[in-house]
Parts: C-alpha cells; sequence; structure tokens
C-alpha cells in the first residue's frame, strides 16, 4: 500500500471527489448490523451521497436498512447500536413509511431498558473488557491465536460513551420528524444521565465508560470517545427546540468540551489517542469527528468562528494529509474494547478501513463543505 501522499489545500468541489473514494472503500466493508460504528458509517455514506450526487451510496444504505427489517424480529445482541438516525434520514428522503414504522419499534425497544440508581440507560450489561480487536490476516500484529487465547474478562453492566452518540440524536431526531414530545424527553432521558456519569467536569472531557459495579468511570479520556460524546452532544441539539431546558444543559457541555479538544490539539492539527497523554499516537478518525462536529457547530452559531474556525482547518489539513490516494483514512485504531488502563488504548493497533475511520471522515468533508458555503 502507497503512503499517503500530503495535499495541497482542497477546493470544495475536489472534496467530493475524495469523498467517492472513500465511500467505494466503505461499500466493501463486512457490515455486521449491528456493531459499534456502523450508524457513523452510514450516516457517511448518506453524506457522501449528498456531496456527491451519486445515489447509489444512498440506495446501499436504504437496501441494508431493508434488509435489517426483513429480520428485525431475530435481533442481534448488539441491537442498540442500530443506525437509527440513518433509518430516520433514509425514511425522509423516501418516504417509505415501513422505514418510520421500524423507527418508532426501535423506539420502544430502546426505551425499555433498565435504567441505573441514576437514571442512565444501561446498554451493555456484561461489558467485556480488554477483548482484541479483530484484525485481518495481512494486518503486522495479525495472530490467529491472540483471541483465543484471551478470553476477555466481564465488567458486568457500563455505561459508555459512545450511546451519547446512538441515542439521544436517535430520539431527537424522531422527535424532529414525528412531533412528538415524547421523543424529545427521551432525547433528554437518554443523554443527560450519560452527561453525569461520563463527563468529567474537571477535565472538560468524556471518559470512555462507567461500571455499575464500583459506581466508577474508567479513567481513560479516550480521544475517539470523545468524539463520538461530541456528535452526540449536537446530533441532539440540532433537532430539540433552542428554548429546552435541556437542551441548554447540552449545549453548555457541548461548549465546554469543545474549548478543551482546543487546547489539547497538537500542532500537527491531530489528537492523540488518550487526549491528556502526549506520548500515546495521533489517531487520525478524531480530527475526522471534530471537523464535522465543530464546522456543524459553527454555522449554527453554537461555536465562534474566529476562535474555532482555526482550529477546523488545521484538523482539516491533518486529516486530508493522513488519507491514501484511494480514500482511505490512514492511522485509525481498530475496535477498541473497554479497559481501565491507559496502556490498553496506546497499544491498540491502527490501519483499519472501517465505518468509525470512513463514516467521519465523510460526514466531516460534508460539513466541512456546508461551512464553505458548498451545496
Amino acid at each position: 500500500m502507497t503512503k499517503p501522499q500530503v495535499p495541497a489545500y482542497l477546493h470544495v468541489g475536489e472534496l467530493g471527489r475524495l469523498a467517492t473514494g472513500a465511500a467505494e472503500l466503505l461499500l466493501l466493508y463486512p457490515w455486521k448490523l449491528w456493531f459499534w460504528g456502523d450508524s457513523i458509517g452510514l450516516e457517511g455514506l448518506l453524506d457522501a451521497a449528498e456531496l456527491t450526487g451519486n445515489a447509489r451510496y444512498s440506495g446501499f444504505v436504504h437496501g441494508l436498512l431493508k434488509g435489517w427489517l426483513a429480520r428485525e424480529r431475530h435481533r442481534s445482541g448488539f441491537e442498540y447500536t442500530a443506525a437509527g438516525v440513518a433509518l430516520l434520514r433514509a425514511y425522509e428522503s423516501i418516504q417509505d413509511a415501513s422505514l418510520l414504522a421500524a423507527a418508532v419499534r426501535h423506539a420502544e425497544y430502546m426505551a425499555a431498558f433498565r435504567k441505573t440508581t441514576g437514571g442512565a440507560y444501561v446498554r451493555y450489561e456484561n461489558a467485556a473488557i480488554e477483548l482484541p480487536p479483530e484484525l485481518p490476516p495481512d494486518h503486522p500484529n495479525y495472530d490467529p491465536g491472540r483471541g483465543a487465547s484471551k478470553a476477555a474478562a466481564n465488567g458486568g453492566p457500563c455505561v459508555f460513551v459512545d450511546s451519547v452518540h446512538f441515542d439521544g440524536p436517535f430520539f431527537a431526531k424522531l422527535f424532529q420528524v414525528t412531533g412528538a414530545d415524547k421523543y424529545r424527553k427521551l432525547a433528554l432521558d437518554n443523554i443527560l444521565p450519560q452527561i453525569d456519569l461520563l463527563f468529567d467536569s474537571s477535565q472538560g472531557l468524556f471518559h470512555h465508560f462507567w461500571m455499575e459495579r464500583t459506581q466508577m468511570r474508567n479513567g481513560v479520556l479516550w480521544g475517539r470517545g470523545n468524539g463520538w460524546g461530541l456528535l452526540g452532544l449536537i446530533h441532539t441539539l440540532e433537532h430539540l427546540p433552542d428554548d429546552d431546558a435541556g437542551a441548554r444543559t447540552v449545549l453548555e457541555v457541548f461548549q465546554r468540551l469543545a474549548r478543551r479538544l482546543t487546547e489539547l490539539q497538537d500542532s500537527t492539527g491531530g489528537w492523540h489517542t488518550v487526549l491528556d497523554d502526549p506520548a500515546s499516537y495521533l489517531e487520525t478518525s478524531i480530527a475526522a469527528f471534530v471537523v464535522d462536529g465543530f464546522s456543524s457547530a459553527i454555522r449554527r452559531g453554537w461555536l465562534a468562528e474566529d476562535t474555532f474556525r482555526p482550529v477546523v482547518e488545521s484538523a482539516l489539513r491533518f486529516l486530508l494529509a493522513n488519507v491514501h490516494p484511494n480514500g482511505l483514512l490512514a492511522g485509525v485504531s481498530y475496535e477498541t474494547f473497554p479497559s481501565t488502563r491507559a496502556e490498553h488504548y496506546r497499544n491498540m493497533p491502527r490501519g483499519a478501513m472501517v465505518p468509525w475511520g470512513q463514516g467521519p471522515l465523510l460526514t466531516a468533508l460534508r460539513s466541512y463543505t456546508l461551512l464553505r458555503g458548498g451545496a
């Protein structure tokens, strides 16, 4: 595989060409339906369709979702990671009533999970601690016996920052689509307790997860986890009324997180995989999450352009410098199962072609194009 070339600063029109390569690669991914990261991947393909005008990408998403509906009653173990926002966007695009009906059923399913004593929904009852990632055979760290030799510890019930992206935005979008106030309430009932458990006010950042057994956070400020939190906050906000008291709380946390991420940005424009550990490697998907979230927030007036636009431009240059000519975002870490040890995150292999890399790249290109005034 050739090394990525540092591109000249791209005009908006050229971003569509880059999005095409990234989306074509993502079409080849062996989707699990559902797993952590599928949601941002499908949202990325929908954004690619809008950015490039190529309906193949949105058609692919529609087809996957219709296939899911055919076996919906046979739910997978990770059904709570389903791409609810993409489902509703597909409904808006093609007005297929079966998609909206499925979204309502998914909302009922999500609302039926038990809660912690503090009111947070518990999605993962038996969290796998330090489970090794699935590496392809051609990866230099591939070891066919590694997964079998190391059984993951059972961390018990946990609340994960990833769910900040899965839950609140879905219910808020369903509120926007249907106008039913119960979904507005569910959006806040999901995201506010997640903030209480996971957002560290002293650090201005999210922890990866919270453990019910110990009533403690894991103590690691994982970079991509804060990307999930960043987008979860803003995508919940964008579908709630501006005068909603709960939405104001979400906005305040979003702005605090944005300020802290700005302080931690590396001189290259990227971020370290353990955000407060400059010895840990720079992980590229984080920059994509930030370009997407900050660009959207600047357009909506939630972040000051004179302060945060330079952060976006620097992060975008870093991001584009790490995209291969074929559209692969290099330097993305593999699926990162939870741990209480920072070393686990520092040692996570990179080189993945995955939805949580290609998807944020596509959503970032779309959001940045809109910030630049593109179509």
